[in-house]
C-alpha cells in the first residue's frame, strides 16, 4: 500500500514539472522558411520570427503582370529583353524540360523540397534536361522574344510566387 501511495505522489509532483504555467502557450515554429529571432521572447512578448529568402526571382527584369487568382493569372509575367539569362530560384530537380505545349513555348518545371514545383515559360533556349540536379542561381534558359513567364505549385495548386522571390 505503501509504494502505491508513494507512487501516486511522485506522478503528481513530477506532473507538475512537466506542463506550462496557466495562461502560457508555448508555439515552436518548424517552418523550413522561417528563422527564429536571437532575443528570447517573455511570457508577455509575442514570438519574433524573421523569414528567411530561400528563392531568388528567376529573371533580371521588372513585373509586366502579377499573380492574380481573380484574373486567372496564375503565376508572374516579365517585361524582358529576349536573350536573358534565366535562373533556378531554389535548388531542386528538373522534372520536365521541353516545348511539347506549344502554347508555353520552351518550358522547364523545377521540383523543389516540400511540394513546391516553379515553372519557367517562354524560353528561347534551354540549358536543363529532365533528372537533371539544379542550384539555386544556376542557369536554366534564356529568354525568347516573347514576355518571360514564371509560376509556382505548391504540390498542384498555383500560389502567388511573389510570397517566396
Amino acid at each position: 500500500m505503501n509504494t502505491k501511495l508513494i507512487t501516486l505522489a511522485i506522478v503528481v509532483v513530477l506532473s507538475g514539472c512537466l506542463t506550462n504555467p496557466p495562461g502560457q502557450v508555448i508555439v515552436e515554429e518548424k517552418s523550413f522558411n522561417v528563422v527564429e529571432s536571437k532575443s528570447q521572447p517573455s511570457s508577455t512578448q509575442s514570438k519574433k520570427t524573421n523569414v528567411k529568402k530561400n528563392w531568388s526571382l528567376p529573371v533580371d527584369s521588372p513585373i509586366l503582370k502579377n499573380y492574380s487568382e481573380n484574373d486567372g493569372h496564375y503565376g508572374l509575367t516579365f517585361d524582358n529583353a529576349s536573350g536573358q539569362e534565366v535562373r533556378a530560384v531554389r535548388k531542386g530537380e528538373v522534372v520536365y524540360s521541353g516545348d511539347r505545349m506549344a502554347s508555353y513555348g520552351k518550358m522547364i518545371i523545377i521540383k523543389h523540397a516540400y511540394g513546391f514545383y516553379s515553372i519557367y515559360n517562354q524560353n528561347q533556349e534551354l540549358l536543363v534536361s529532365e533528372g537533371d540536379s539544379i542550384e539555386k542561381g544556376e542557369l536554366i534558359a534564356i529568354t525568347g522574344d516573347k514576355p518571360f513567364y514564371f509560376e509556382m505549385k505548391k504540390y498542384e495548386e498555383p500560389i502567388n510566387p511573389l510570397k517566396y522571390l
